[in-house]
């Protein structure tokens, strides 16, 4: 029943019409069911069915079998090599979830070479209807098969024996994710749901969410937007999931609105201690430039008060006189400007890291969709000096350029020791943009530029396209073809 829903995760316009069928039908007794709807999905699925005083049942959605887990691989490299090690670890049925079919196709030719001993099965939509038909049976009758599958690979399957899901990829919303890592353990033995995610995930799904409404070009543009900022919201509590370092199995119940409470779960947070992120016992030092920007972050962060989010947070770090500071009166603040010589977007980086390093967490508690930051309990330790910042943020300070010889510079290429925060920021943007232009146009990114092409523009920093052509690497026909999406990326501050 979450089809019906324009908030549910796999919305279908022709679901919408069942509320009219039913009243032409003379409104006959209605069952409605589905095992990831959130309540304003819920309350939406009413509504559009047309139904009059209906008796609501949520039963749990606690499946205590499951234990969940997230990894952070920022390179695609790093995250074949994670797949890799759990396949060989988990000798059971696996299934592999990617956002696209290209990741499908590439996963599961990676694992057919790697994995002689076992059956693989891709799945997707583009698949001739026969060849995907027959992988299905053949992952369905298989012992101990892996099947690499969108989200196409969906209702119906109930393979009982199923020990591993893991998503490659980011999923857009948390219903998707759950419906999806559902399908592990359903015999009720113990199985485990993984996800390694990246950043760049994100992109991935923001160009999914762009493209809604395009297949239905009579729609309301109100209505469309409204569906995209739900997603954008959705999305971004599937990263905060993601990176969270409170009990996974808890955000996912309160998420549903399922009231149980949860304790040393198994999640990957659990075993490590709640609010722990395990870092926090390496042996790696950081310097004191380290402990004191962390410091500072946190202590922004802590005299905000938890009534923020990592914008504001920013905002006030890098000293924004604006509207909103204004409004709040946060200019007053000590903290406020104590991070000036970085970029707002540097700082938000910034703050991300302290997330992931269970210095600080986002919390919703109104259901708002709009989280704010706080500290944890390390949070409140590092900031005041009790306990020293995890070596997960050894590199959180970049080092600016020193002045030497030309017989003892260092090689041009030697590009992350050598340039300044504003420098590095702009080419972090600049690669997400290009990565954007190579999904839209399906190239591998070395095909709109290369990293040594980037390095460049975000050293030079052109204005205007008749600068931009003047860099290595870019002639009149890549100005014209990219120009425009990589100045507005790189300028937009």
């Amino acid at each position: 029943a979450h089809c019906i829903s324009q908030w549910g995760h796999d919305f279908r316009p022709e679901y919408a019409r069942l509320g009219n069928v039913r009243q032409r039908l003379g409104n006959p007794p209605t069952i409605a069911l589905t095992a990831t709807a959130t309540e304003d999905v819920r309350a939406d699925i009413i509504r559009r069915l047309r139904l009059s005083d209906p008796t609501v049942v949520v039963t749990g959605f606690d499946r205590p079998n499951l234990a969940y887990e997230a990894r952070r691989v920022p390179k695609v490299a790093e995250k074949d090599a994670a797949l890799m090690d759990l396949m060989k670890h988990e000798p059971g049925s696996s299934i592999i979830y990617c956002a696209t079919r290209k990741a499908v196709d590439e996963v599961t030719a990676t694992l057919n070479h790697s994995l002689k001993d076992r059956s693989v099965f891709g799945y997707h939509a583009g698949m001739d209807g026969v060849v995907r038909t027959d992988n299905l049976e053949q992952f369905m009758s298989t012992p101990n098969a892996i099947a690499v599958a969108t989200n196409a690979f969906g209702m119906g399957i109930n393979k009982p024996d199923i020990r591993l899901v893991v998503h490659y990829n980011v999923p857009g919303t948390l219903e998707a994710y759950y419906q999806e890592a559902g399908r592990a353990g359903r015999d009720g033995q113990p199985a485990r749901c993984v996800m390694l995610f990246s950043f760049q995930d994100r992109f991935t799904q923001e160009f999914f969410i762009d493209n809604i409404g395009k297949e239905m070009p009579n729609a309301d543009p109100a209505a469309i937007e409204e569906r995209k900022q739900r997603a954008h919201q959705k999305l971004d509590l599937v990263l905060r999931y993601a990176q969270t370092h409170e009990c996974r199995r808890q955000m996912i119940l309160d998420y549903f609105g399922d009231e149980a409470e949860v304790a040393n779960c198994g999640c990957d947070v659990c075993r490590r201690g709640r609010g722990d992120a395990g870092p926090m016992a390496t042996a790696i030092s950081v310097s004191d430039d380290v402990v004191l920007l962390t410091r500072q972050v946190l202590s922004a962060i802590a005299r905000l008060n938890g009534k923020f989010g990592v914008g504001m947070v920013a905002d006030v770090l890098a000293g924004m006189q604006n509207e909103k500071t204004a409004r709040w009166n946060l200019q007053q603040l000590s903290v406020f400007g104590l991070l000036k010589r970085y970029p707002a977007k540097r700082i938000i980086a910034m703050l991300h890291r302290m997330m992931e390093a269970g210095l600080a967490r986002q919390r919703d508690p109104d259901r708002t969709f709009r989280p704010v930051v706080e500290l944890t309990a390390a949070g409140v330790a590092v900031m005041k000096g009790t306990q020293p910042p995890p070596g997960t943020l050894a590199d959180l300070v970049v080092a600016r350029p020193a002045t030497v010889s030309r017989k003892s510079a260092p090689p041009r290429d030697d590009f992350d020791e050598q340039i300044d925060p504003e420098t590095a920021d702009r080419f972090d943007r600049l690669r997400a943009a290009r990565l954007e232009l190579a999904r839209e146009r399906q190239l591998p990114p070395y095909c709109i530029c290369h990293d040594s092409t980037l390095k460049q523009i975000a050293r030079a920093s052109p204005r205007d396209l008749a600068s931009l052509e003047q860099v290595k690497g870019m002639g009149p026909m890549k100005v014209r073809m990219y120009g425009e999406k990589l100045l507005s990326a790189m300028n937009d501050l």
